[in-house]
């Protein structure tokens, strides 16, 4: 059980060689042909080097999927709520690029890209917002870049989505990944949801000017797209297989089970319920899958407990609600009756604080990733169950 109302804002700061050919004098023996047959053998054994060094890369081990960060001397001080009480939120590292999971490029990599003028800041990000994760892949959208960041913490691999066919990517704010790894992206000017491969090919999309207003979270259920259209102030389900409408549920009010410009949504496939974060209500509402509308809680207020900027939300295994406030630049932690049970973060650039927090997700090993908008990387944390 969570530790209620205890909270902690406690951190702690963390020659290359040019081959020249040599100025070599001929002798008069020498002929053309022998001095070509030399020429000839030392290219072989630059050959030979070459594939020596591609076979070096491609053999590197790699290392664990989530590697805990170094830069601070004391775990203790890094985790909620302080000693002496239990701790049970974790700080475990951040990431602003892939080369945080110490990914390098090799030499011909380097290379490639000297010649082509890219830089080292080439990945990283600049307003990551929506966050999903599945087993060893990290999805960010990312709508300052106008792109999806997608890093696989195996393969030490990155890419980005950029384009859906003849549309680049203006406004990507929710994200979802299905069980056979297609990657759903709502697009919030372009009002559409974009489906992708797992290597990020355009595969097809869902919307128009005329069925979504502005499309931002966004979440999956079994053979459903649950879609939330802030300005329709509803909630809209699509049939993952065919594309088409199949019911929507809200509307704008304030009354339970309406809405005021809603933005983010967590699905919790163990208990069935949706979690949606209605935002210009300033509270939580919990609907089951077929839009019922099962309980609220949370008001607009300045103390803890209450909510000022509520963006994402999402649920670790034990059933408890996290939510992150851009305004106080915290996440908060409830039990299902909005009883608030822990709080960490707090205003600062230093590593277990935030600036602008977004979009929030939770794991199936109870790892917890939020999109720490403005300080431009991804935190990571941990629940630890007792």
């Amino acid at each position: 059980m969570l530790l209620r109302g205890l909270h902690s804002y406690v951190t702690i700061s963390l020659t290359t060689r040019r081959l020249l050919p040599s100025n070599r004098v001929r002798d008069r023996n020498d002929t053309p042909y022998s001095w070509n047959l030399s020429f000839l053998s030392k290219l072989k054994y630059i050959y030979l080097l070459f594939c020596v060094l591609i076979l070096l890369e491609g053999c590197a081990t790699t290392e664990p999927q989530i590697k805990e960060s170094k830069n601070f001397q004391n775990e203790s001080e890094m985790v909620w709520p302080p000693p002496p009480y239990p701790a049970k939120i974790r700080f475990v590292r951040s990431i602003s690029s892939f080369f945080d999971f110490g990914a390098k490029k090799n030499w011909l990599e380097k290379v490639i890209d000297s010649l082509a003028g890219k830089e080292e800041t080439e990945n990283l990000m600049l307003r990551p917002h929506g966050i999903y994760v599945q087993e060893d892949k990290i999805y960010v959208t990312d709508p300052g870049l106008f792109l999806v960041h997608v890093f696989d913490q195996r393969k030490k691999k990155y890419f980005k989505i950029t384009e859906a066919k003849n549309q680049h990517l203006i406004s990507p704010i929710g994200i979802a990944v299905d069980t056979t790894g297609k990657i759903y992206v709502s697009d919030s000017y372009l009002r559409k949801i974009f489906i992708f491969n797992t290597e990020g090919n355009y595969l097809g999309e869902i919307g128009s000017n005329n069925l979504f207003k502005r499309p931002t979270g966004l979440a999956i259920y079994k053979n459903r797209i649950y879609v939330v259209d802030t300005l329709e102030s509803q909630i809209k389900v699509f049939s993952k297989d065919s594309g088409k409408l199949l019911f929507s549920f809200g509307e704008n009010g304030t009354e339970f089970g309406k809405f005021h410009f809603p933005t983010h949504i967590f699905i919790d496939d163990v208990e069935d319920y949706i979690y949606i974060t209605d935002s210009l209500n300033f509270r939580i509402q919990i609907f089951d899958t077929a839009g019922n509308f099962i309980s609220s809680f949370g008001q607009l207020g300045d103390a803890l407990g209450n909510f000022s900027k509520p963006k994402g939300i999402a649920v670790d295994s034990d059933g408890h609600i996290y939510v992150t406030d851009s305004d106080f630049d915290v996440v908060q932690i409830f039990d299902r009756n909005g009883t608030l049970l822990l709080v960490f973060g707090g205003t600062g650039v230093k590593e277990g604080h935030f600036l602008v927090p977004g979009g929030i997700f939770i794991d199936k090993k109870d790892y917890i990733y939020v999109a720490d908008s403005y300080n431009r990387r991804i935190q990571i944390f941990k629940y630890i169950k007792t």
